[in-house]
Order: structure tokens, then C-alpha cells, then sequence
């Protein structure tokens, strides 16, 4: 009887099933969906704390700037006669003179600032900058173009100046000097700077000490602006991330904090050199020594890769259906491919809502039992077998679990991804290898497979 009832809807039913899977992708797209949106407020959340608090900090200096009037030779073209002609041009420039060495040491005590349920890693760090400039400081280059020169400034770039928590202290030769305003330094120093007039007096080579009490979001950075630059971080944070211009030398993680330190000197760092000296508000985080305080991957990041899956768990536990009403000749209606369908994509919806409040791997443990129990209970009584039903609950609890071992295991995704399609795919094989597909076909076309070897077996047999 089901042989009758499938063999003219064996296309049908593969049809049918494909026709679901494609249906079942909308409220995957859905889920997706929200899961943007969370990840966008989690967005909105850090930008507002960065307002708040202040943003991503950058060092650049101490550096000598020197405010002078050049005559350059410019390139003209007479709007009269067509011709270009050269001409000399008085300019308002920024002469930058670098240190010899360039050592800051620094300490970060981190927290956790939130709003809602989303936060961000804020920190308050002291340092300590230490830079020793050369002798011959005051020498100009190219002084025949020089028509004239302004006292000569001591300038510290910082990338957020709401993140000062007081007046930095700016010492020269181990006597504090008084911060310049910021509406007395000269055009294009930009607005972020701090900066000390040199004293008259000042010759030969001398020391510059700076202490900053500066907090700041998420990451810490400084460009090695000197001919040898070393740095020395502290910070009781246990995820950091060491980015920029180069790594560092020597680091130590551990569940406390980390300490880290960076060495350079101007030859590695020679692009960023050489555009400080042409700008002194030049400055690129990828150039700077950097680390970042990186929050261990969050619920949502997860649940977006756990999606990413979804097609293929549904997929397998279509596939398994099939078999099912194949091998114990008992068919499913649609709709209960629908409903299993649906309980799997629930799944992925509770695992966001619940990794938001709870530790990822729980809240994949919770979701994963609650719908795989819903599935085998429902399946229990569609296939009127307790075994049959709750075989299937327990076999797709395995695949998640599999399934949570390659979100894990990033190294080798693939490659577990891959051998778990494979294992799939030999089940189905092994399972089928004895299974008569004419059966399901129309009436006569097996007897027209099977007649010519009895043919040949009678002719056999007259020979």
C-alpha cells in the first residue's frame, strides 16, 4: 500500500521537500536579521560610552615644532597667456625636529562600562615619557629659504584630550614648564595638541619628562617618533590584542593582566618619521605601537556562526526524514517536515536571546536540549514509535553538539565541517546500499530491468 501511494509522488515528495527547506529560509533570514540589530545597538552602546567617556587613544611625541615663514618656489600658470611661470611664495610652515630616544612606560587599570546589557572595555592609564632630544637641535635646514622663525615649541599630540584627567606635567631639563593655550598655537598644529614654549636659554641636548593621566576605550597606541623608541605596558586586562607597526618584543598574558614591551628605532619606523617631519598633526594608527583591550567573543558573534549552520542541520534532518519514510515504508505529511523545520530554527533564536544574559556555551547547552526534547516528543507521537521519535531528538542533539565543537575549534572548521558531510553522506550510502529505488518507480519499468536477465538465464540454460 505505501509503495502505491509513493511511487507516482517519489519526485513529488523530493520536490516538496526542497520547496520547505527553501521556506525555511525566511525565518533563518529573520533571525539574522535580529541578530544585526543587536550587534548595531551593541555598536550604538560603544559609541555612546566613547561620547561619554572619551575614545581610542594615540600618542604622538614629544617633538620640537618650530613655526617659520619660508620663500618656496611655486609653479604658476598666467591665466593671460596660458604659459606656466615659476614664482616665489612666502609660506607659513611647521619645522619638526624628533628625539634621540623615545622610552614611555605605562600602567592601565581596566573596567567594564555597560549600558543595558552591552559594555565596553574603558581603562585609565598613567604614563610616564621620557625623551632625550640632540645637541644640535637648533639647526635649520635650508636657512637661506627662512625670511623668519617663532619660539620654538614643544608639542604632545593626543588623540582624545577629554580623556585628561589633569593638566599634564611637561618637564625640561627637570623644570616644569607652563602649558601654552590652546588658541595661541600656531595653524596646523590641530586641535589635540599640548605644547610648551622652550625656554631662550635652552642649548645643547636636553631631557623631556612627561607624566599623563589619561583614560580612554578599548585601545592604547603611540607612534615611535624618535630614532629609538622603546615602550613598556602594564595593564591587569587578560584578553589584549598587540597590533600596528610591529609586535611586541617580549609579552607575558595571563588570566591577571599582561605586560608587554615594544623596540624600534627610526629605520622600521622611517615612513612615520618622515611625515611627522612634514606635518606635526600627522599621525597613523596603523603606524602607532598599539594594543587593544578585546573582549572575549561575545554571545551574538557566536550565534552568528552557529547560524551559519542552520541550512545544513536542516538539511540532515530533512534527509533523515526521507530515509526514514523509505526504509520503514511510513510516510510524513509536509507539514511535520514544516514543524521540525521550525523547532530547528527556534533553536537559533533562543541561543541569541539567552547568550545575551547568560554564558554562551549554557545558553547553547539550554537551547539545544529544549528544542531537540520538543522535537523528540512531537516525533514520538508523529511516528507512533517511542524509539523511532527519540532516536531522531538524539541524533540531532549530537549533530549540535558537533556542530558547537567547530565553533570552537576555528582552526579547523573546515576541515571538521568537512568530515561531518562526509560521515553524512556514507550513513545515507551504507543505509541505502540494498534499497531497491525501482520499486518506487512506476509499475514495469523494474519488470522491464529484471526480464532480460531471465532471458539470458533460459537461453543459458538451452545452450
Amino acid at each position: 500500500m505505501w509503495e502505491k501511494a509513493m511511487r507516482p509522488n517519489l519526485l513529488l515528495k523530493m520536490f516538496t521537500i526542497a520547496g520547505l527547506m527553501l521556506v525555511l529560509v525566511v525565518p533563518l533570514l529573520m533571525i539574522q536579521g535580529k541578530i544585526s540589530d543587536r550587534s548595531n545597538e551593541a555598536m550604538h552602546v560603544k559609541h555612546q560610552i566613547t561620547r561619554q567617556v572619551s575614545g581610542e587613544q594615540q600618542i604622538s611625541g614629544p617633538l620640537i615644532v618650530v613655526p617659520r615663514t619660508r620663500k618656496q618656489l611655486v609653479e604658476k600658470r598666467d591665466c593671460r597667456s596660458g604659459e606656466t611661470c615659476t614664482a616665489i611664495e612666502r609660506r607659513q610652515v611647521l619645522d619638526s625636529q624628533i628625539p634621540d630616544t623615545l622610552s614611555i612606560d605605562g600602567e592601565l587599570q581596566s573596567e567594564m562600562r555597560y549600558r543595558g546589557i552591552y559594555g565596553v572595555p574603558v581603562y585609565r592609564s598613567l604614563l610616564h615619557i621620557e625623551a632625550v632630544f640632540p645637541a644640535n637641535w637648533q639647526t635649520v635646514s635650508q636657512p637661506e629659504q627662512v625670511v623668519s622663525s617663532q619660539k620654538p615649541l614643544l608639542l604632545l599630540q593626543i588623540q582624545d584630550l577629554r580623556g585628561l584627567v589633569e593638566r599634564p606635567q611637561i618637564l625640561v631639563n627637570d623644570v616644569p614648564l607652563p602649558l601654552v593655550e590652546t588658541e595661541q598655537l600656531p595653524d596646523g598644529v590641530g586641535g589635540n595638541a599640548v605644547a610648551v614654549a622652550l625656554p631662550d636659554d635652552l642649548a645643547g641636548a636636553f631631557t623631556v619628562k612627561v607624566r599623563l593621566n589619561l583614560n580612554g576605550t578599548e585601545s592604547l597606541g603611540a607612534l615611535p617618533l624618535a630614532k629609538e623608541t622603546r615602550m613598556a605596558l602594564r595593564a591587569d586586562w587578560p584578553h589584549p590584542s598587540f597590533e600596528g607597526l610591529v609586535l611586541p618584543v617580549e609579552r607575558e598574558i595571563t588570566p591577571e593582566g599582561f605586560t608587554s614591551q615594544w623596540r624600534t628605532n627610526s629605520l622600521a619606523a622611517a615612513s612615520v618619521i618622515h611625515c611627522a617631519r612634514g606635518d606635526a598633526a600627522c599621525g597613523d594608527s596603523g603606524q602607532a605601537l598599539r594594543v587593544r583591550l578585546v573582549q572575549p567573543v561575545t554571545g551574538l558573534l557566536s550565534s552568528e556562526r552557529a547560524l551559519k549552520y542552520s541550512y545544513l542541520i536542516v538539511g540532515l534532518a530533512f534527509a533523515a526524514f526521507f530515509l526514514f519514510e523509505v526504509l520503514r515504508r511510513y510516510p510524513l505529511h509536509a507539514m511535520q517536515y514544516l514543524l521540525v523545520g521550525l523547532a530547528l530554527a527556534m533553536f537559533y533564536l533562543l541561543l541569541v536571546a539567552l547568550s545575551e544574559h547568560i554564558d554562551f556555551v549554557l545558553a547553547y547547552l539550554v537551547a539545544a536540549l529544549s528544542c531537540c526534547a520538543l522535537i523528540g516528543v512531537y516525533l514520538m507521537a508523529a511516528m507512533r514509535s517511542f524509539k523511532a521519535g527519540w532516536t531522531f531528538a538524539l541524533s540531532l542533539l549530537l549533530v549540535q553538539g558537533l556542530i558547537y565543537g567547530i565553533l570552537m575549534a576555528e582552526d579547523y572548521a573546515l576541515l571538521l565541517g568537512a568530515l561531518l558531510l562526509f560521515a553524512a553522506l556514507a550513513v545515507v550510502m551504507v543505509v541505502t546500499r540494498k534499497l531497491d529505488w525501482y520499486a518506487f518507480a512506476v509499475p514495469g519499468k523494474a519488470a522491464a530491468k529484471v526480464q532480460p536477465n531471465a532471458d539470458s538465464a533460459q537461453n543459458g540454460d538451452a545452450l
